[in-house]
């Protein structure tokens, strides 16, 4: 059973992601908009799925109170701050993209309240991904970090790298659902977008083999070790294989030649 609920927690958060990651990845690309022609078709392009989306995040958090109830406690001591300032980035666009059609003189703050809203709470998913892959320090089954013990180079690294996934996604829906303009400006956005991704990738895998380089070394040197343990074990038996076989050998031709 719990499988199940694992699977479906992974499921949830998978869908969420490339769903809601093309919502969040127009909003950043919205602020390099040039003209209200091209924000208006931006907007177009997502509007159709933009509550849809959204409630995938909503099943997760769901799933883990309702199956995880210890972890859901743990991590949200753990993540307060960044889970707020998640949920102030995604209301906050939420009302921009309502708000802005109400209004010609202000919409320059909607229109930057969209784009900043998005990039935060783009930015807060990825730093909370990080830090549950760093871990989390917990004693005694209570978190014990601190309120901002969550913060590493490695979760702001990773919340960099996952702004730049969303703006990459994003970017491929424009090329979809849009034309001229638009989409043009959208195909090159996707080149550098796609490198700037493969770069953080690597960074992320040197950072990860400085940072853990003794534990890989000692686990390399270890099964080194366990092989060549291994290696005299087999040597020696096919040695006294050899020896017995050798010594049958014998005794039987002796047999033979005494009969």
């Amino acid at each position: 059973m719990v499988m199940f609920w694992v699977s479906l927690l992974a499921i949830s958060i998978l869908l969420y992601v490339l769903l809601d990651g093309v919502d969040l990845g127009i909003g950043m690309l919205f602020g390099s908009a040039r003209g209200e022609e091209e924000r208006r078709v931006m907007l177009s392009a997502v509007a159709p799925i933009w509550d849809g989306n959204e409630t995938w995040l909503i099943v997760t958090g769901v799933i883990l109170w309702g199956a995880f109830p210890v972890v859901y406690a743990t991590l949200l001591s753990a993540f307060y701050l960044p889970l707020f300032l998640m949920l102030a980035g995604l209301i906050l666009r939420g009302v921009a993209f309502e708000f802005r059609n109400k209004t010609q003189r202000m919409r320059w703050i909607w229109d930057l309240s969209f784009a900043g809203g998005s990039l935060v709470a783009s930015f807060m998913q990825g730093t909370t991904v990080g830090a549950l892959v760093e871990g989390l320090p917990v004693t005694n089954g209570q978190y014990s970090g601190g309120d901002f013990g969550w913060l590493t180079p490695f979760a702001a690294l990773c919340g960099i790298g996952l702004c730049l996934g969303y703006a990459l996604l994003g970017a491929c829906w424009l090329v979809k659902k849009c034309d001229a303009e638009v989409r043009d400006r959208a195909h090159r956005q996707i080149r550098i977008l796609a490198v700037s991704v493969l770069v953080f990738l690597v960074v992320v895998f040197v950072y990860a083999l400085a940072e853990h380089l003794p534990t890989f070394q000692s686990c390399i040197v270890g099964s080194i070790g366990r092989i060549s343990s291994h290696s005299r074990r087999l040597a020696r038996s096919l040695q006294s294989c050899s020896r017995s076989a050798s010594s049958v050998t014998t005794t039987i031709g002796r047999s033979t030649w005494s009969h």
